[in-house]
């Protein structure tokens, strides 16, 4: 499981850590070159001490070689700076002084100046210097001990109080953490005590800048769950409403037959109540359609098709419908309209045009159905010569159970919501306008030839993609 919290915590005490180890490893090689540096100046002074003691007394006191080596100017130098370092005196080739942690016979180092040599299984620093008014040398050195218990003193004094103070640093990033999210946790309380109807947005103010946009986001989802489901409160009580009529007249229809004398009377009771359940047979399949266009469903069914062959073939079947309503109903669709959809949904988006523009029209009208291809779009058009759809009314005739005022009884109101609905599975636009020469309704249907390239709306229609 994520924690924000630990993430935090890990990642501050692990910047810490970082820093310092940083500030430790800079404080370390800081130190240890300024430390080196003192001591090997140390190291040269001590050098030039011995040099000037030891020429003065070359050439004040002695006179040759063998009386410098029987002197006892060599126990004064190691008395006072036997304590300092190590060190080696030569004149011309001849060792005159040493103290008694230096070679015996040997030069410390065979080249000029300093160099680090291992010497008594450690290492030392020697430096190894020459008069400049004759041949006398000084070998100075020091082993490297001093110098490490030296850096690591330095550094304990520098970088130890960090490490006591570690502990109260972890206390102190605990806290800070804590305090620092709680606005995350009011958050969290706040949408924890929501109720599943309480979908109202959560306020912005005392949201943290950082995860307002994901709150803002979920604002706006709380937003079209509370639309979805006003908007199903809204179907359920119309879906109720419509169903209760039809099941009351089917009721009374069955009632009349059962009362009703043997004969015509009965007959015609009986013929009346197979049409109220073809009503509501007809109204209960509307609403299953609408309620199962969801887009998870009809992904995978989508496919190029023709909508040109889907259109004979629902002219087709409404042909009976027509002839008996005594409307004539024609198509036009001179070439291959392909499109990228679903071919079930489409048969049923040109069916329900269709058969709406046949019960709108009176007999002796006429209703066209015409299809027209262009490079990007194919429109399908349906024209009848009915009453026609005032044009304040036009963009709610594509709502669940609304009907035109006026309007022919015996539909739900549902077969252009199912229109729309499919269309904007296909990412097209549907909208209702005036038939040709101003009489009757003309539905118009735009369609994307590319799915990928869902179409905008126009201001004279109605977007549903």
């Amino acid at each position: 499981m994520i924690s924000l919290r630990r993430r935090l915590i890990v990642l501050m005490l692990g910047v810490f850590a970082l820093a310092w180890g940083v500030l430790t490893a800079i404080v370390f090689w800081d130190a240890r070159r300024e430390i080196h540096a003192f001591y090997d100046d140390r190291l040269e002074k001590i050098a030039e001490v011995l040099l000037d003691l030891s020429w003065h007394e070359l050439n004040d006191e002695h006179e040759t070689t063998e009386e410098v080596l029987n002197g006892v100017f060599s126990e004064r130098l190691i008395r006072a700076y036997d304590d300092e370092a190590a060190f080696q005196i030569w004149y011309r080739g001849h060792l005159l002084v040493r103290t008694a942690d230096a070679p015996a016979a040997e030069r410390f180092i065979p080249g000029d100046g300093f160099a680090d040599v291992l010497y008594q299984k450690q290492m030392w620093r020697v430096l190894h210097k020459i008069h400049s008014d004759g041949p006398l040398e000084v070998y100075v050195g020091e082993p490297f001990s001093g110098r490490t218990e030296l850096v690591y003193h330095v550094i304990g004094q520098l970088v130890g109080p960090l490490l006591v103070a570690v502990p109260l640093l972890v206390v102190l990033v605990l806290v800070g953490v804590r305090r620092g999210l709680q606005p995350l946790a009011r958050t969290e309380c706040e949408i924890a005590h929501r109720s599943p109807t309480q979908l109202t947005p959560i306020a912005l103010a005392e949201v943290p800048v950082e995860i307002r946009g994901i709150v803002g986001e979920l604002n706006h989802l709380l937003e079209a769950l509370a639309e979805a489901m006003a908007r199903e409160r809204r179907f359920t009580s119309h879906a109720a409403h419509e169903l209760r009529t039809p099941l009351a007249v089917l009721k009374t229809q069955a009632q009349l037959a059962l009362r009703a004398p043997e004969g015509a009377q009965r007959e015609e009771a009986l013929h009346h109540l197979i049409a109220g359940v073809d009503r509501a047979s007809r109204l209960v399949s509307q609403l299953l359609t609408l309620t199962r266009l969801e887009p998870d469903v009809t992904r995978t069914l989508r496919g190029e098709l023709d909508l040109r062959e889907i259109a004979r073939e629902a002219v087709a079947e409404l042909a009976p419908l027509a002839l008996e309503r005594g409307v004539e109903l024609g198509l036009d669709a001179p070439e291959p309209a392909r499109v990228h959809g679903i071919a079930l949904a489409l048969g049923i988006l040109v069916r329900n045009l269709i058969d709406n523009a046949i019960r709108h029209s009176p007999a002796g009208g006429r209703v066209d159905v015409r299809l027209t291809v262009d490079a990007a779009t194919v429109t399908l058009t349906v024209s009848d010569q009915g009453p026609g759809i005032p044009p304040e009314e036009r963009a709610r005739v594509f709502e669940p159970f609304y009907r035109v005022p006026g309007s022919p009884s015996g539909g739900a109101g549902l077969g252009l919501a199912i229109v729309q609905r499919i269309v904007a599975f296909h990412g097209g636009r549907v909208g209702a306008e005036a038939g040709p020469d101003g009489r009757g309704t003309t539905m118009r249907v735009v369609f994307p030839r590319s799915e990928d390239s869902p179409l905008h709306p126009l201001p004279a229609m109605t977007e549903t993609s």
